[in-house]
C-alpha cells in the first residue's frame, strides 16, 4: 500500500469516528431533554422560585461593609491590616 492510501483510509477512520461521536452526543442531548421536559412536576418548579428578603440595613452598616470590601481588595498584607485597624478604630471612635 502506498502512502496515500494509508492517508484516504487514516482520514476516512477519523470521519466516521467523529460522525458517530457527534450522533451519539446529538442522542444524548435529545434523550436529556425529553427526560427534563416529562419528567419534572410543574408543581415543584412553581415552588422553587422564591421572593428575595429585602433587609434594610443602616448607614453605618454599609459604611463598614464599604471598607470590608476596600481592605479585601487590596493585594499588600501589611497594608491591609493597617487600613483594617483605622477603620475598625474610626468605628469604634464614633460609637
Amino acid at each position: 500500500m502506498n502512502n496515500v492510501g494509508i492517508i484516504t483510509q487514516s482520514l476516512l477512520i477519523t470521519l466516521i469516528g467523529m460522525v458517530i461521536l457527534f450522533i451519539s452526543l446529538f442522542i444524548l442531548w435529545g434523550v436529556m431533554e425529553l427526560l427534563v421536559r416529562f419528567l419534572k412536576d410543574p408543581a415543584e418548579a412553581a415552588e422553587e422560585i422564591e421572593e428575595p428578603e429585602v433587609v434594610s440595613v443602616g448607614e453605618d452598616e454599609l459604611k463598614m461593609r464599604a471598607a470590608a470590601a476596600a481592605v479585601a481588595s487590596i493585594q499588600d498584607y501589611d497594608l491591609k491590616m493597617k487600613i483594617a485597624a483605622a477603620a475598625a478604630s474610626a468605628v469604634s471612635v464614633k460609637k
